[in-house]
């Protein structure tokens, strides 16, 4: 055997552990938006499809509170056209009678959350890229200063 393979590499085994950190980190952070963006537009999409419609019948609600799930029911509605639907409906308790924001399957109590679900991370995201980009113009303002003069 040759004295170069008896050498360990520098970093070897911890370097690769290190990079595989990095990378797993990469793709979280690269995930992470992408999820958001699908729950965004799922809040979106009801927003735009969903319309009023009217409790029919009431089966089952649960309340919720800060370690259990959402406050929901499940139940029965109709649209103004007449077709039904039934499903959960999200948010405060209902009964037979009330007016809720529903599609095909899905159903709450108002579109207070769906606005919510879309808004705040659209907000955040906004927020966080005006931070950047004045940070950036900032940072390239800062640099043309310390520029030495070339004209001197």
């Amino acid at each position: 055997m040759s004295e170069a393979s008896d050498r360990v590499r520098p970093g070897g085994p911890t370097r690769l552990k290190s990079l595989a950190s990095i990378a797993a980190a990469a793709l979280l952070a690269a995930l992470l938006p992408v999820l958001v963006a699908l729950w965004v537009a799922d809040g979106a999409r009801k927003l735009i499809t969903g319309e009023s419609a009217t409790v029919r019948s009431v089966t089952q609600c649960v309340e919720g509170g800060p370690q259990l799930p959402a406050s929901h029911c499940y139940g029965t509605w109709a649209f103004a056209d007449g077709r039904t639907a039934s499903g959960k409906i999200s948010g405060a308790e209902v009964s037979a009678g009330d007016t809720i924001f529903a599609g095909a399957g899905w159903a709450y109590d108002s579109t207070s959350p769906l606005h919510r679900q879309v808004w705040v991370p659209v907000t955040v995201f906004g927020a966080g890229a005006a931070v950047l980009a004045v940070s950036w113009l900032n940072h390239r303002r800062n640099q043309g200063r310390s520029a030495p003069d070339r004209d001197g």
